[in-house]
């Protein structure tokens, strides 16, 4: 019996393409699957794919912008050629590789391959990862024979879907101990913004840096690659700061509370390391998820939510010492993570998908 082809497309970001991966990962110690995949050459997957040595095929797409202006018109009419084109390349690698099933994970490189799925009659299933769901996955989700959830308020906005809760898969991996060396008992804090780092959080914190506002704490900063070289003079006995770091797990374990942005995956691992924290969602994220998903944790008295626009200096440094300060605080945050449902996210995927395999 032949290998099945199964094609997997989800990118542009790593909040949607680690997940894919992970179940990926999985399916490959449970199956003989062949894998496939199909992405967007501008997306993170661009310079990943090619390390998980399978055939695939990247796109020139990209997502639509939503701002009124003359330069967004033209690229938007650009988009819309390159779905044209795309739409004819993704249907030839399809029709090569004849797949028995998409797995999605959600964001515009998704789109060419579920609509080609769709019109082939191809069967696919969607792993949508944020609280409020995204277009491609509203605009697909009552096809697929099955929609995973990372939050399970998300089923709201998918009443004719079937849905399943998941959770989000967590990526991190056990990694070596980082040593960080502070030479106090302050708290330690977690500020980060993905892996590219966030303008926002590092100029609040450059800012918070030289008035001297966070000396009653200890500060782990991951600026992001294309910033280290400006910021790493702020660097002092109190404040470490890093360009990426690829030891996450050490990392949170190794401090008290984290101040970030509120992807979905970002999330997830707060919620697994029961770590409690001020969450600042961008607030151009589509559909604005991320508010969304920072609700999620301040609703359950785990993090506290500030936007950007309302972003101030004396909340935020409050908030800050209430939860430095106030050991009853920070212990009652880490309790609420428990009343958070946590399930076997990537073992629900898999065994969903190896049983749809048989009606394949």
């Amino acid at each position: 019996m032949h290998k099945q082809n199964i094609l997997l497309c989800g990118g542009g970001t790593g909040g949607h393409y680690y997940p894919l991966m992970a179940i990926k990962k999985d399916l490959e110690l449970k199956s003989d699957f062949k894998f496939l995949y199909v992405g967007a050459k501008k997306g993170i997957e661009n310079s990943k794919i090619k390390n998980e040595r399978i055939d695939y095929k990247l796109v020139s797409i990209s997502g639509i912008q939503r701002k009124i202006s003359i330069s967004s018109i033209f690229n938007n009419t650009k988009v819309f050629v390159n779905i044209l084109i795309g739409f004819f390349i993704v249907a030839l690698f399809f029709k090569k590789h004849r797949p028995k099933l998409v797995i999605s994970t959600g964001g515009y490189s998704s789109f060419l391959p579920l609509q080609v799925a769709r019109l082939f009659n191809i069967p696919y299933v969607i792993h949508e990862q944020n609280s409020y769901p995204g277009i491609v996955t509203k605009m697909f989700a009552s096809n697929a024979k099955g929609v995973f959830l990372g939050f399970q308020n998300a089923e709201k906005y998918l009443k004719n879907a079937k849905t399943i809760f998941t959770g989000n898969p967590v990526l991190i991996s056990d990694s070596k101990a980082v040593h960080l060396n502070f030479k106090n008992d302050l708290k330690t804090l977690l500020v980060f913004g993905g892996s590219q780092g966030s303008q926002f959080l590092n100029k609040k914190i450059v800012n918070l840096l030289k008035n001297k506002n966070l000396e009653f704490l200890n500060i782990i900063w991951i600026v992001g690659k294309k910033n280290y070289q400006s910021l790493k003079h702020l660097q002092n006995d109190n404040v470490i700061i890093y360009d990426y770091c690829n030891q996450m797990s050490s990392m949170y374990n190794a401090v008290d509370m984290v101040v970030s942005r509120s992807g979905a995956m970002t999330i997830a691992e707060l919620i697994k390391f029961k770590k409690p924290s001020i969450l600042v969602p961008f607030k151009f994220s589509s559909e604005n998820h991320q508010h969304y998903n920072a609700k999620f944790l301040q609703d359950s008295l785990c993090s506290s939510l500030i936007e950007e626009d309302s972003f101030d200096k004396e909340t935020f440094i409050n908030t800050l010492k209430n939860m430095c300060e106030n050991e009853r605080i920070l212990d009652s945050m880490k309790d609420n993570f428990n009343n958070i449902l946590i399930p076997d996210s990537l073992n629900m995927i898999s065994n969903f998908i190896l049983e749809e395999r048989y009606a394949l």
